[in-house]
């Protein structure tokens, strides 16, 4: 009766050590998932804030591939014709921090929406803005005399006024995610004109680099 009464004893507490490990074993998994669930969702919203800002630089591409695709086969040039106060978290994380300032640029989009909400109830969450700047040129393709454009300050070249030399211009965008707790800067540098005889077409327009401020 004694030899009962203690294997009855030790079945007892062995079963509730086997509950307590696994409810412990269970509450470990259920933090390990809920950590692996958060994970996904923060790499989801990145990689999502990434593809709207590479969006926003796309659409300023677009923007100025069809200002050089129209009328004409003579080269041209976008000067920056528009100027706002410099404001916001995207400025400022693209260098525009002094606001006593204006940006100047030839072409901006604001608030863009990445999707359609209706439609797209997730990426309709995330927006985008790009402004186009035309920033310098130089004087031949193989000699890369610089000349920055100032664009705090008015455009130093008149529209369609051109000597033959490529021009640059630089597209910068930005993503942002849910409630705007996340934003991706983005630059695209981009070339057109220069002198037809260096093999240069017109209008044509070159992919000169990336850049991540």
């Amino acid at each position: 009766m004694i030899n009962f009464r203690k294997k009855k004893g030790f079945v007892l507490a062995l079963t509730l050590f086997v509950i307590l490990a696994i409810s412990s074993f269970s509450v470990a998994m259920m933090g390990i998932i809920q950590k692996n669930s958060q994970n996904s969702i923060r790499s989801h919203q990145i990689n999502t804030v990434n593809q709207a800002a590479e969006f926003g630089l796309e659409s300023g591409r677009l923007w100025l591939t069809d200002q050089m695709s129209r009328s004409g086969t003579t080269a041209i040039t976008v000067t920056n014709s528009n100027n706002v106060s410099i404001s916001g978290d995207c400025l400022a994380l693209h260098g525009y921090t002094n606001s006593a300032n204006n940006i100047h640029y030839a072409f901006r989009k604001i608030n863009q929406s990445f999707a359609e909400i209706g439609s797209e109830s997730d990426f309709g969450r995330y927006t985008y803005e790009f402004y186009v700047q035309r920033i310098g040129n130089h004087t031949t393709l193989n000699g890369y005399n610089y000349i920055p454009q100032e664009t705090e300050g008015p455009d130093t070249l008149s529209p369609t006024v051109y000597n033959s030399r490529r021009i640059f211009y630089r597209i910068i965008s930005c993503g942002y995610g849910p409630n705007l707790n996340k934003i991706v800067p983005l630059q695209l540098y981009l070339s057109a004109g220069g002198d037809g005889a260096t093999g240069n077409v017109a209008r044509a327009i070159n992919i000169e680099g990336y850049y991540r401020p």
